[in-house]
This record gives structure tokens, sequence and C-alpha cells, in this order.
């Protein structure tokens, strides 16, 4: 991403590049699971952002609302003040904490050091544990619809429909193993040094999925 797509981004959002602290850009660009039409992942981190306190869900402080902005078909853009993200820090969000070890090319704009502030007042292991168990959790309730066999609905569901349910599965078990070793290396080495390193286990759950065609529903 180059200069006129952040400016062209803040334009639509009305932002002036002067409110903007941190911009990062994250997702399967940065995992090497993207394709050359894949969406952009980007959180903007903005000072004068007027942003309500964060509703987390009622069970657990961890899962919140949050809007996503999807401009242009092509970028997934979430608006955070710089006092929620420093609170999704605190809680070792990992949607938030793996932004901030990003290689500097991924880091659009980095004016405030969040890592060393991470690191300094919010690393904490067991929390970073739980957010790995939030993570499969949620992704694990998916897996197992509350549809019974006998139900007309699952019997009619075309080879369409269950072929989609099986990318999203497919999908969303990715997503766990790869949370769960940021969390590994987030314990060994208090950073994320290697965004890339179960991206194999994608390519061989591709294999698995045995429809390399289209591979969208698998990335995020």
């Amino acid at each position: 991403m180059d200069s006129s797509d952040i400016q062209l981004i803040l334009n639509h959002l009305n932002l002036s590049e002067d409110c903007v602290a941190n911009i990062y850009h994250h997702g399967s660009w940065v995992y090497g699971t993207n394709k050359p039409n894949s969406d952009r992942d980007i959180f903007i981190i903005a000072r004068s952002c007027s942003q309500n306190p964060l509703q987390f869900w009622t069970d657990f402080d961890y899962f919140h609302q949050h809007e996503v902005y999807k401009l242009l078909n092509k970028y997934d853009i979430c608006i955070y003040s710089v006092e929620n993200f420093e609170k999704l820090l605190e809680n070792n969000y990992l949607m938030a904490v793996q932004c901030i070890f990003l290689p500097d090319e991924y880091k659009i704009k980095d004016n405030i050091d969040f890592r060393q502030i991470y690191l300094d007042k919010y690393y904490d292991t067991l929390k970073l544990k739980r957010a790995a168990f939030y993570e499969m959790y949620r992704d694990m309730k998916k897996y197992s619809p509350i549809i019974n066999s006998d139900d007309p609905l699952r019997s009619s569901m075309s080879n369409e429909q269950r072929q989609s349910r099986r990318k999203h599965v497919f999908k969303n078990l990715f997503h766990g193993i790869r949370y769960l070793d940021f969390v590994d290396q987030l314990i060994q080495t208090k950073s994320i040094y290697d965004y890339k390193r179960v991206t194999y286990i994608f390519n061989q759950m591709k294999e698995i999925l045995g429809d390399p065609g289209d591979q969208s529903s698998m990335e995020r």
C-alpha cells in the first residue's frame, strides 16, 4: 500500500491525517494466505476519535462490538480511539496484539509505540492463554450447528451450501491454529516474529478441502 491509498481511505472516512496516530495493515497479506484480489484489513488508531467505551460480551470481557467499514470493495477497516485500543491491549485481545508486532512494512503509521506500552503494562501470559482459549472456543461453536440430522432444513441443504459451510469450518479452524501459534511465540519470546510460521498448515488444509479453485472464504 502506498500513501495515495491511505489518503484515499482517510478521505472516505472523513479523517485528517493529523488526528491519526497509528495505521496497521494486518490479515492475509501478512500471513501469506492472500490472493491478488484479497481484501486488505486495516486498523486505524485515532487520537481525536470521540468513541464510546467498548461494549464487551456479557459473559466475558474479551470479544466486543465493533464496526467494520468496507470501502471500495477492497478494504476492511476498523477504527479505534487511542483509549479503546489500549483497552484491547490490556485484555490481550489478539487481533490488536498482533498489530503491534507487525514488521515495519505493515506499520503504515506508528506514532505511538503501543508495542512498548503493551510489554511494560499489559503483557500477561495468563491473559494470553485465556485469549487463545476464547478464540478457539468461539470458532469451535461454529463447528457443530444445532441442527438435528432428521431436520428437513439439513436434508434440504444443497451441495453448494454444504461446501460453503465446509470451507467456513476450515477457515475458522485455521484461524484458531494461527492464534495458538501467536500466543506460543508471545509466551516464548515476548514477540511475534514469524506471521507465516503455520501457513504450511493452511496449504495442507486446502489440499484436504479438495477445491483449490476458490479459496476466498479461507482468507481473512
